[in-house]
């Protein structure tokens, strides 16, 4: 083989080398585009979904606090100054505006903690207007989705007090004792399970024991915010 013959195969094997350290080049450049414009897709996508879901939290908020301060806004006097911000002449007039606003929250942002608290106010509404139905059945429906919000115990209570009134109070009387005699299960501190306790026996008639509810609100929680109440409602020892 001469001199020539070699150098043209060495020539040819180095293009073939250089076309198949191209091609495989080519390939990991095809690649390295693919990853980079798929990690960036999903940065945009996570960015995307985080921005979607601020925003529609701060709508939700914006919406809530809306609503509160309509259901809060004073009322416009038969005579005299305008209160600031008074938009309405009863409270009915206000109660439905408000109504409205709270559905708002609730069906445009359901799924948020805004959406959740809108029902708290709709339960509260139902209530005031004698639909006891509509609004135990929204705080029970709180009570099961979110056992563990620092709201559930205002709900709990809320519940307890709409069962009383609504014809319930011996069963809620010995739901109230089971958690009496154990308090580390219960929502609801003790000395507002006893004051439960007094409303549902007063419900039924028995005086006596509903004052042994209170002065025992007295005598084992006399730092309790209803230990005034309590001693008042309780009378002389």
């Amino acid at each position: 083989m001469d001199r020539q013959h070699r150098q043209q195969l060495k020539h040819d094997r180095f293009v073939d080398e250089l076309g198949s350290l191209s091609a495989r080049a080519a390939a990991n450049q095809r690649l390295l585009i693919t990853v980079t414009a798929a990690a960036i897709v999903l940065a945009l996508l996570g960015y995307g979904i985080y921005f979607y879901r601020s925003n529609r939290e701060q709508k939700a908020q914006d919406a809530l606090a809306k609503a509160i301060e309509t259901m809060t806004s004073p009322l416009k006097p038969p005579t005299g100054q305008v209160p600031p911000n008074a938009k309405f002449k009863t409270e009915d007039e206000r109660t439905a505006a408000a109504e409205k606003e709270f559905r708002d929250v609730e069906q445009k942002y359901s799924g948020t903690d805004q959406a959740d608290v809108a029902s708290l106010y709709l339960a509260r509404i139902a209530a005031t207007r004698g639909n006891t139905g509509d609004a135990q059945k929204r705080l029970q429906a709180f009570i099961d989705e979110h056992p563990k919000s620092i709201l559930v115990g205002a709900a709990r209570f809320s519940l307890y007090q709409l069962r009383i009134e609504g014809g319930q109070a011996p069963q809620v009387t010995s739901e109230l004792q089971q958690q009496i005699a154990k308090p580390a299960d219960s929502i609801l501190p003790p000395d507002t399970l006893l004051v439960l306790l007094a409303h549902a026996y007063d419900a039924q008639g028995n005086a006596d024991k509903s004052k042994d509810a209170y002065r025992r609100i007295v005598t084992e929680f006399p730092d309790s915010p209803y230990a005034v109440e309590a001693q008042r409602k309780a009378g002389p020892a």
